[in-house]
């Protein structure tokens, strides 16, 4: 069996720049006795300490160096400590990203980061860092992007990021942060971008984010979290994605969502959320990724998503309320690239209402009621990459026919009746991986 390794995406900015076409005009010759044009300022590059990059890249550490020869990103991950080695760092005199990682790193050489200023993303998750690496996090004024997702930090340190003047995200999760230390974010008017997943943030913290233009905030698992604070984040009309799974929002709550026009992720899976509350998305247009598994989802709240033109990521997984009559309704959303039922009542009778689902590249079926009278519809999602279909009830034949699907590169047919013969067939195919077994 051949496997298929699915990295999980982390925070990256990405920047393209493309100037094509644009001829040059010529300039006339300037009229005698007038000055030269001043020259453009010459920007100055300090160089590497040639010693400090061989030491750095002996211990393994990671550098990436931009056009000019100079070390602009550095990341080590570690489990034994390199404190001593550290210092080296301050050899890399035009660092701006710089991440480390691993229970080897913690606070003993970190006060190497006070001298550079021109750090524009720190990210120190996974590490043993505690409050005495955010004392010296304290004074880099540049800093755009701080992470420290699982790390020791605690509410009192977090009072060095008060300083930060251009911070615009902060990573959290899986975090000990509590309302306590909420309460540092307030003045923060550059921050966009609050990750605070599993952290033991409640209504009284979220309520400390007043007043700030976020574009995007995660309160994932933040089992205290309701009501309140969507009326909090509905008073945020830059927001553009909101994640709330396993929180205590309600329809109710839902109403102050219907004030975010700029919003384009929404992802709410667990909460007890029906067609009553997604009712107040319907003017939502610009809505995109809809993630709403195991919530209490019905017909018309089905209904409703059908209308939001821009929806191209809809993922009802384990929502076992809504009926496969009610799922015809997807069939509307022409643009969706990502579609996930898994252990749904989708069956074939719903599935043949997706014939114009032509753009899908990645389907979730495990679990549903689909058989070999579907395989026709899925021939039809010539861009299909993934699927999922574990569980299903195909036989060899509608298992064959898939392999007519001519830029498919992993199918899941774990827990069927597939023989071993069309495995192998299958996995004959350039490019493709068959999933046979999983954990």
């Amino acid at each position: 069996m051949k496997s298929r390794y699915l990295p999980n995406p982390a925070l990256s900015f990405v920047l393209t720049c493309v100037i094509a076409g644009c001829a040059k005009e010529s300039t006339p010759p300037a009229a005698p006795g007038t000055p030269a044009p001043a020259s453009a300022p010459t920007v100055s590059v300090t160089p590497d300490d040639e010693g400090a990059v061989a030491a750095l890249s002996e211990a393994g550490f990671i550098l990436t160096k931009n056009a000019a020869g100079v070390v602009t990103k550095c990341s080590k991950n570690t489990d034994k400590d390199i404190s001593e080695t550290l210092a080296q760092l301050a050899g890399l005199h035009s660092l701006e990203e710089l991440r480390l990682s691993g229970p080897g790193m913690g606070d003993t050489g970190m006060e190497v980061l006070t001298g550079y200023t021109g750090l524009k993303r720190l990210d120190l998750s996974d590490s043993a860092i505690t409050d005495a690496t955010l004392k010296h996090v304290s004074g880099l004024q540049n800093l755009e992007v701080l992470g420290l997702r699982r790390t020791g930090v605690t509410d009192s340190g977090l009072a060095a990021i008060r300083s930060l003047t251009k911070i615009r995200a902060i990573d959290l999760r899986n975090s000990n942060i509590t309302d306590d230390g909420m309460t540092h974010f307030s003045g923060l008017k550059t921050l966009v971008d609050l990750q605070l997943e599993k952290s033991k943030a409640t209504d009284t913290g979220v309520a400390m984010l007043k007043g700030l233009s976020l574009k995007s905030i995660n309160l994932n698992y933040c089992t205290s979290v309701s009501d309140p604070s969507l009326e909090v984040l509905g008073g945020m009309p830059t927001l553009e994605s909101i994640q709330l799974d396993y929180t205590k929002i309600t329809d109710k709550g839902m109403a102050a969502v219907a004030n975010l026009k700029k919003l384009k992720r929404l992802r709410i899976r667990g909460a007890d959320i029906t067609g009553v509350g997604l009712a107040h998305i319907a003017e939502l247009s610009g809505l995109q990724r809809l993630e709403l598994r195991d919530t209490s989802l019905d017909d018309s709240g089905l209904e409703t998503i059908s209308t939001l033109p821009d929806v191209n990521y809809l993922d009802i997984s384990e929502c076992r309320v809504a009926s496969a009559e009610g799922m015809k309704h997807i069939g509307k959303l022409t643009g969706l690239t990502y579609l996930g039922f898994w252990e749904t009542k989708l069956n074939d009778d719903a599935f043949a209402a997706f014939s114009e689902l032509s753009g899908v590249e990645e389907l979730n079926l495990k679990a549903t009621q689909i058989t070999d009278t579907s395989v026709p519809v899925l021939l039809k999602m010539q861009k299909l990459q993934k699927l999922n279909l574990a569980g299903t009830q195909l036989s060899d034949d509608g298992f064959k026919q898939l392999a007519g699907l001519p830029v498919l590169q992993e199918l899941n047919v774990a827990n069927t009746n597939i023989g071993f013969d069309i495995v192998d067939e299958l996995n004959a195919k350039d490019g493709l991986t068959v999933i046979e077994f999983e954990n």
